[in-house]
C-alpha cells in the first residue's frame, strides 16, 4: 500500500522497470562480439537466400534479424548484452513489400526501432495529470503532517508529564503516540533528503535534463534508510493493532490482568515487525539487492513486509465490528428508557472515535489493485495523503486534548500556579508599600502591620491540598480501576469548581483514551 508521495513513481518502476542490464564496457563489447559470431554463422549456413517475397537474415551491428516475408513485421526481445537496455521491452524491424529492410531516408540508413530498449528513468514517468496536483498533495502533506506531529509531541509530554495519567490504557497510548511521532519524522525526511522519494543526491545523477539512478556503488544508506523506513511503519500498524487488541480484551475478558498484558504489548508492538522485515530485506540483499530497495520489481517479495500489515488492517477491522456490536449490544439492554434517537447518537459517536484509533480507513484502500486509471490513482493519493497525515492529530484530540482526566489535571496545574505565584507576587507588593510607609511613620506602622501578617500565615497554611473526603466512599475496585490507585486531590478552598468539574465530567460523554 502505497504511503507516500512517492508512491506512483514507485508503482510505475515495478511496472516498467522489468529487468535492466547493468554490465561493463568490456562484458558489453564481449556480448556484442559474441552474438554478431553467431549471427554470421546462421547467415553463412542459411546462404542469405534473397528474393522479392523474404527478407534475409541480418546482423545490424546490434542484434541479430531473422528472415521475414514482405511486408511483415519482426519483433525480438531487447539485447541483454547492451547497458541500459530493459530485456522485457522489445525491438522492431519492417520489411517492405520488396523483400528489403526498411531504409531511413532522413537517417540514410538500414533502419531498426530500438526505441523502446533503452531505460528512461522511472523519475520522469509521471502522468501530466498527477504531475500538475503533485504541489497541492505535498502542501497537504507537509501541513497535515506537521500538525500531527506538533500535537503528538505535546500529547506524550503531557502523558508522561502527569503521574495520576499513567494507567495501564494511557500507557499503551503513549506507545502509539511515540510511533505516529517516529513515522510523521521519517516522513518528513523522506519526501525533504529523497530526489522524488527513490534516492539522496548521492544516488542519483542527471543526464541530458534526465535524472537517473548511479548503478555503480552499494548505496547502503539509502537502503538502510528504506528499511528503517519500512520498521517504523510496521510499527505504527502494529501498535494501531496493539490497540484494538486491548480495548477488545477489556470489554470481552472477565478476568485481564493489565499490568502483565502491558508488558506482552510492548514486546508485541515494537518487536513483532522485525519478524517480518528481517526476512525482507535478507531476501532483498540475496535476491533483488537493486536500487535502494524501494521498487518491487518481484511483488512476491515485497508480500513478505505487505502481508502481516494487511493481515493486521484486516485483524482491526474485525474487531471495530465486534465493539461497534458489544456497544449496540449495551446500549440496548442498559438503557432501555432512552429514546432510540439518543442511544444511536451515543452509538454514533462512539464510532467515530474508534474510526482513527483502529485505522478503519486502511481498509478502504486495501483491496484496490496497483493498475488503475489515472483518475483513481489521483484521487487514491488525496485520500491517503491527507488521512495518513492527521491520523496522529485527530488521535491525540480524542485520546488526549478532550480527555476529562487530561483536562482535570491541566486546571489543577494552572491553578496551583496561580496561587504559587500570585501569593508570592501579592506578599512581594505588600513589604515594598509597607517598608515605604514605615520610614515615614515610624515603628507603629510596623507594630500595626505584625499582626495581619501572622494572619496571612495562618491563611496561607490552610491553603494546602488535601484528600477528598466523602462518608460515602467504600472500597470499589471499579471506582478504584477508574483513578488508577491514586487518591484525588482538592484545594480545600475551591470546592463548588471541583464539584463542577467532576459533574460536568459525569455528563458530558468524553473519549478517556
Amino acid at each position: 500500500m502505497s504511503l507516500h508521495l512517492s508512491c506512483f513513481v514507485l508503482l510505475m518502476s515495478t511496472e516498467t522497470m522489468g529487468v535492466i542490464v547493468d554490465i561493463s564496457l568490456n562484458e558489453q563489447n564481449q556480448g556484442i562480439a559474441e552474438a554478431s559470431q553467431i549471427c554470421q554463422g546462421l547467415v553463412e549456413n542459411e546462404g542469405n537466400q534473397k528474393n522479392d517475397s523474404l527478407c534475409g537474415r541480418v546482423w545490424d551491428t546490434i542484434a541479430c534479424w531473422p528472415p521475414t516475408p514482405s511486408g511483415g513485421m519482426v519483433t525480438i526481445p531487447c539485447p541483454n548484452y547492451l547497458n541500459g537496455f530493459n530485456t522485457q521491452k522489445f525491438a522492431k524491424k519492417y520489411c517492405t513489400m520488396n523483400g528489403t529492410w526498411f531504409f531511413h531516408l532522413g537517417l540514410n540508413v538500414t533502419w531498426t526501432d530500438y526505441r523502446e530498449c533503452p531505460y528512461v528513468s522511472t523519475l520522469e514517468e509521471i502522468p501530466e495529470l498527477i504531475r500538475n496536483h503533485m504541489p497541492y498533495i505535498r502542501l497537504m502533506f507537509n501541513i497535515g503532517y506537521g500538525i500531527s506531529l506538533v500535537s503528538l509531541v505535546l500529547a506524550t509530554a503531557l502523558m508522561l508529564t502527569f503521574r495520576r495519567l499513567r494507567c495501564p490504557r494511557n500507557i499503551i497510548h503513549i506507545h502509539l503516540f511515540i510511533s505516529f511521532i517516529l513515522r510523521a519524522s521519517i516522513s518528513f525526511m523522506k519526501e525533504n533528503l529523497l530526489v522524488n522519494g527513490t534516492g539522496f543526491p548521492s544516488d542519483i545523477r542527471e543526464i541530458n535534463g534526465n535524472l537517473e539512478f548511479i548503478t555503480e556503488g552499494k548505496h547502503w544508506q539509502c537502503k538502510l534508510f528504506f528499511t528503517t523506513f519500512h520498521y517504523i511503519l510496521a510499527t505504527n500498524y502494529m501498535w494501531i493493532l496493539v490497540e484494538g487488541l486491548y480495548l477488545n480484551m477489556l470489554i470481552t475478558v472477565a478476568v485481564f490482568s493489565e499490568k502483565s498484558g502491558i508488558k506482552w504489548f510492548t514486546l508485541f508492538g515494537w518487536v513483532s515487525p522485525i519478524l517480518f522485515v528481517g526476512p525482507w530485506v535478507i531476501v532483498r540483499i540475496l535476491y533483488e539487492n537493486t536500487y535502494c530497495w524501494n521498487t518491487h520489481t518481484r511483488p512476491g517479495y515485497f508480500w513478505i513486509m505487505r502481508g502481516p500489515i494487511v493481515l493486521s488492517v484486516a485483524i482491526n477491522f474485525m474487531i471495530f465490528l465486534n465493539i461497534i456490536r458489544v456497544l449496540f449490544t449495551k446500549l440496548t439492554a442498559f438503557n432501555s428508557f432512552e429514546t432510540k434517537k439518543f442511544r444511536y447518537r451515543r452509538l454514533a459517536k462512539s464510532t467515530m472515535v474508534l474510526i482513527p484509533l483502529f485505522g478503519v480507513h486502511y481498509i478502504v484502500f486495501i483491496g484496490l489493485p496497483d493498475n488503475v486509471s489515472k483518475e483513481a490513482e489521483l484521487v487514491k493519493l488525496y485520500f491517503e495523503m491527507f488521512l495518513n497525515s492527521i491520523q496522529g492529530f485527530v488521535v491525540t484530540l480524542l485520546f488526549c486534548f478532550l480527555n476529562g482526566e487530561v483536562q482535570t489535571e491541566i486546571i489543577k496545574t494552572w491553578r496551583r500556579f496561580r496561587l504559587t505565584h500570585g501569593h508570592a507576587s501579592l506578599n512581594g507588593h505588600r513589604d515594598t508599600m509597607m517598608s515605604y510607609v514605615s520610614r515615614g511613620r515610624g515603628s507603629l506602622v510596623s507594630n500595626s502591620n505584625s499582626e495581619p501578617e501572622q494572619r496571612d500565615t495562618r491563611k496561607l497554611s490552610e491553603y494546602e491540598l488535601k484528600p477528598l473526603t466523602n462518608k460515602s466512599v467504600h472500597n470499589d475496585p471499579n471506582e478504584n480501576h477508574k483513578t488508577n490507585g491514586h487518591v484525588n486531590w482538592q484545594d480545600e478552598y475551591q470546592p463548588m469548581i471541583e464539584h463542577h468539574l467532576s459533574n460536568s465530567e459525569h455528563h458530558i460523554n468524553r473519549p478517556n483514551g
